[in-house]
């Protein structure tokens, strides 16, 4: 959480800072308009690294119960493996469990 947290804080600074560098804008003209695609650049790089922080820490409060103890871990490895197993031989059990044509 603080990891996210830190993080957030960075992409307010370097967004703060876009915005500064943006209301001086001085410059020849041709310059604005490439200050400007790198802006809109740094933006969406900016959305997707959140996007993607915030993904990373869901999956992490949600696989931190299961990793507390050695007998968790072993059985959330289990269940991997089986689902992994009932996974690739799915066609196998459905054929098996239809009634015979």
């Amino acid at each position: 959480m603080e990891t996210l947290e830190s993080c957030q804080t960075r992409v307010s600074k370097l967004e703060l800072q876009q915005q500064q560098q943006q209301q001086q804008g001085t410059g020849p003209p041709d310059s604005t308009d490439a200050k400007a695609l790198l802006g809109k650049s740094i933006n969406i790089m900016l959305a997707i690294a959140t996007v993607i922080l915030v993904c990373v820490s869901t999956a992490a409060k949600f696989a931190a119960p299961l990793l507390r103890s050695r007998l968790r871990v072993a059985l959330t490895c289990a269940a991997v493996a089986l689902l992994a197993l009932l996974w690739r031989n799915w066609d196998r059990l459905e054929r098996a469990m239809l009634p015979p044509r």
